[in-house]
């Protein structure tokens, strides 16, 4: 089933996936704005400050932040100043530190020149309660009515914690989101969120669902208070992609997860949904995919791009993205390899811009 804007809205994806630098497109209200939603590229020395290695624009090797959620300081586009919120695997005095262990807090750095984070990490949240197993991590970040809501996913969910300031958190009892064992999801613990504040109030969450052996599909659920949600659909708001008639496997033929979704505004003043993903395909390399729709409230299916929009020709391994849409630009954060030689084997968060051309302000 698709809506009656799907060609051209698939059009606008195709097109967006192929030109980094196309002008917004929209005509009467059918074809979307694409110059800024993808492909990215990687940001370049002299992009970063605070001594950061381009494109890492945050990097550790002992804690390995990562999987990054970037919220505005003020709610203001135009200013630069962000906070970003990310998972870490905290020292343990005598052990070595472990790249493959689980994240053990979520911390927050800020970053003025909105993409080179400081090296003063604060820690906002630590396992504390029976159902997080001992782990907390892949935060998602939004505001409510003048709060900083903080998901993040642990062993038995996703969880919810709640802030003032966005440094001291509250949680809310319990997991807000658990498996369900009756519907397609097969009892699978959700992961991953990612959640996004729609026109009216309501809020949308996007997660991951482990499947059969080493798959993954993408959920979505809406809630108008950010605390009871509802499952949305009988089935999942994006699968990998069926096998083509080409060559090449589907970018996203194996595995799509850790939604990222954004709402951006058209020309025409018209609310698009974007939802960054992770992306796998069946020879196992990782990309960053983008899939979209009109009428973000609605349960319309996402439309996929057609080829990634980040990592192609890439064997850093990216996943867990995030977006931050600026005027005339959109940054893309995500967890990969800190580098390609062996002492780099570990996450790091890198930053890409879109459009490719554009000349970011000077740290």
């Amino acid at each position: 089933m698709r809506t009656r804007h799907a060609g051209s809205f698939l059009l606008a994806l195709a097109l967006l996936s192929g030109c980094a630098t196309l002008a917004d497109t929209e005509t009467g209200g059918e074809n979307l704005p694409n110059a800024a939603a993808g492909p990215f590229r990687a940001l370049r020395v002299g992009e970063l400050g605070n001594l950061r290695s381009a494109p890492n624009a945050l990097e550790d090797d002992e804690t390995f932040p990562r999987d990054p959620a970037v919220l505005d300081v003020d709610g203001d586009p135009v200013t630069p100043a962000v906070f970003g919120y990310f998972s870490m695997t905290p020292e343990v005095p005598g052990q070595d530190p472990d790249p493959a262990a689980p994240p053990g807090a979520i911390v927050r750095h800020g970053a003025e020149d909105g993409r080179s984070f400081d090296r003063m990490p604060l820690v906002v949240l630590t396992p504390e309660e029976p159902w997080e197993g001992g782990t907390v991590g892949a935060p998602s970040v939004v505001r409510v009515d003048g709060e900083v809501f903080l998901y993040y996913a642990a062993a038995g969910g996703i969880g919810l914690a709640r802030s003032p300031d966005g440094a001291v958190f509250t949680r809310v009892q319990g997991p807000v989101f658990g498996p369900d064992a009756a519907g397609w999801e097969a009892g699978a613990v959700p992961r991953s969120p990612g959640v996004v504040v729609l026109d009216d109030g309501s809020l949308r969450l996007f997660y991951e669902v482990p499947g059969p052996g080493d798959a993954a599909r993408i959920g979505e659920a809406r809630s108008n208070d950010g605390i009871t949600w509802t499952r949305v659909g009988d089935g999942p708001a994006l699968a990998p992609a069926p096998a083509g008639e080409g060559a090449e496997p589907p970018y996203d033929g194996a595995w799509v997860g850790a939604p990222a979704p954004v709402l951006v505004r058209s020309t025409e003043g018209r609310s698009i949904l974007r939802v960054y993903h992770a992306a796998r395909d069946t020879l196992g390399k990782a990309v960053v995919g983008l899939a979209a729709r009109f009428d973000p409230a609605s349960a319309a299916p996402l439309q996929r791009a057609v080829s990634p929009v980040f990592g192609s020709g890439s064997s850093l391994g990216p996943h867990e993205p995030c977006a931050l849409v600026r005027p005339g630009y959109t940054l893309l954060f995500t967890t990969q390899r800190a580098g390609r030689t062996k002492s780099a084997n570990y996450p790091a968060v890198a930053a890409g811009v879109a459009p490719a051309d554009v000349i970011l302000p000077a740290p």
